[in-house]
């Protein structure tokens, strides 16, 4: 059955090509992730296959106005429930209105051992005008703030959680946004994103300055997301041939909200990272990361889940102090290796990632990589956050035209 939003939009795009002419731009991806994954405590494995196809269409009618959209279907097959990320997720709190993401499914119910699934994922779609030190976004468009590698603690809207394979692209949501050039380093940043079915409860206002002050980049920021307050600072800067970066965030839950906002704890999020480039082919990188929402002592992860830090804010990990050091080494022009782990300070578990990519043709790439953890374990009572982790290793090939 063809769901009649399908059709809609479909023929949106039809009638917008009609009309281009020669100012359109068609590209886009094809991508097939495949994981193995296993906790301690089971014999079996659970798998995920995933396929792909997102085309991203242009067009630019003007040298005012650009249109953007991009439209994934992907065919996931799951023998038990993934416990790897192929992609980041889109929050349907954040999307005013959307296409049902599921087309198919194999096993409604959710009783068979593994099943067969149809989605679809209308990513983008908006229209950004541009003219002079002015511009403005209005659509479904990406959103990304910070500047850390790992963990971004201003990033709350769409974060990408460590154990997603597929980090490059943002999901889209529903936005109103102005960018106004304040000068050749100074930009002021405001933004509107909309709830589900316009709830206010569910949307986010957010102004942003960002500056350049004695060779340091400065970005400052305020947010209202979900009924959450939440006050940002970005710092980064070059260091000789390295390059540093400061990212905070401070959240009050549930600010504006005044039946619930005395009820739940304010946190400080913080990063600090440092990379370099120790020779033409190493890249180096490390950062610290301060969670001020997770606990030092494992038995209190369990009672976490149910906080706004961890069902509105982006924050997915439990302890309270982390490091995560990483490395790429380029072997050649064709093979990439990368290694990083990510140390939970406070149980001393530890979550590493080795990764392998080989770019085999023009835009094509095979990747072969693995999630492997270590720490105290037990079946009943959560000794450490990594240690009940499943180990896992996938493959994919990606296709870019």
């Amino acid at each position: 059955m063809i769901h009649k939003k399908t059709i809609y939009l479909f023929s949106t795009l039809l009638y917008v090509l009609a009309f281009a002419r020669n100012s359109y731009a068609l590209n886009g991806s094809y991508k097939t992730y495949f994981s193995e994954s296993k906790t301690p405590y089971e014999d079996s494995y659970a798998g995920e296959l995933t396929s792909t196809f997102r085309p991203k269409y242009t067009w630019s009618p003007n040298e005012n106005y650009t249109f953007y959209a991009a439209y994934a279907l992907s065919v996931d097959w799951q023998k038990r429930s993934p416990l790897l990320l192929a992609g980041p997720k889109a929050k349907q709190g954040y999307r005013v209105l959307d296409l049902d993401q599921e087309l198919y499914s194999s096993d409604k119910d959710n009783q068979k051992s593994s099943r067969v699934l149809l989605n679809q994922n209308l990513d983008r779609f908006y229209v950004s005008y541009s003219k002079n030190a002015f511009n403005l976004n209005v659509g479904r468009a990406p959103i990304a703030f910070g500047s850390s590698k790992i963990i971004n603690p201003t990033d709350v809207l769409t974060p990408i959680s460590y154990q997603t394979l597929d980090k490059e692209e943002r999901v889209g949501i529903d936005t109103i946004r102005v960018n106004y050039s304040l000068g050749a380093l100074s930009l002021l940043d405001i933004g509107y994103v909309l709830g589900h079915k316009l709830d206010f409860s569910e949307s986010a206002v957010f102004t942003r300055l960002k500056t350049n002050v004695w060779a340091t980049d400065v970005s400052i920021m305020l947010m209202d997301f979900q009924e959450n307050l939440m006050t940002g600072v970005d710092f980064s800067r070059s260091i000789g041939n390295a390059s540093a970066w400061l990212e905070s965030a401070y959240v009050v839950p549930k600010f504006f909200n005044q039946d619930e906002k005395n009820n739940f704890k304010s946190y400080l999020r913080t990063t600090i990272g440092f990379d370099y480039k120790l020779t033409e082919s190493i890249y180096s990188y490390i950062e610290y990361h301060y969670n001020g929402a997770g606990a030092s002592d494992p038995k209190r992860y369990m009672f976490l889940q149910s906080q706004p830090a961890y069902q509105e804010g982006g924050v997915y990990l439990q302890g309270a102090h982390y490091v995560a050091p990483g490395m790429t080494y380029e072997l050649s022009s064709l093979w990439k290796l990368t290694g990083q782990f990510l140390l939970n300070l406070s149980d001393h578990s530890i979550f590493n990632n080795l990764a392998l990519e080989y770019n085999v043709a023009q835009d094509a790439f095979i990747d072969l990589g693995a999630y492997v953890p270590a720490g105290k374990k037990s079946q009943y009572i959560q000794r450490s956050e990594f240690g009940s982790y499943p180990t896992s290793i996938y493959t994919s090939l990606r296709f870019y035209f």
